[in-house]
């Protein structure tokens, strides 16, 4: 790997990766926020992706739909933080799991989201 001065990665190809489970919901936007800063602490690539289960019988139906939806939260995430330039976004189908992404991607840290429990 080719390095700038300072020891950060001259091709942005060669940064770490954080990979981000992002949900529709508030839990899964905090999650993709605190996602985005750590990626930035990292210098890392931040890709945020959501599995997508559909329909079993059309697997792909809605898929492009769901991957236009994690662009625009992934985009509001960005403007929010004024992180750019390190996300990349990926939906994926069931039975594809965020720990196979993570896996596959040698990625350097998981985000998962945790939705609170009300008793």
């Amino acid at each position: 790997m080719t390095e700038r001065a300072g020891g950060t990665p001259a091709d942005p190809a060669d940064r770490p990766l954080v990979v981000v489970d992002v949900r529709p919901s508030a839990c899964g936007y905090q999650a993709l926020l605190w996602a985005l800063r750590e990626a930035e602490r990292r210098d890392a690539t931040l890709l945020a992706v959501t599995v997508w289960s559909g329909d079993p019988l059309l697997p792909d139906e809605g898929l492009g739909e769901m991957e236009q939806a994690l662009a625009a939260m992934v985009e509001r995430a960005v403007d929010e933080t004024g992180v750019h330039g390190r996300t990349r976004v990926a939906a994926v189908t069931h039975p594809v799991t965020l720990s196979d992404v993570a896996a596959r991607t040698g990625a350097e840290l998981l985000v998962v989201g945790s939705e609170e429990v009300a008793s």
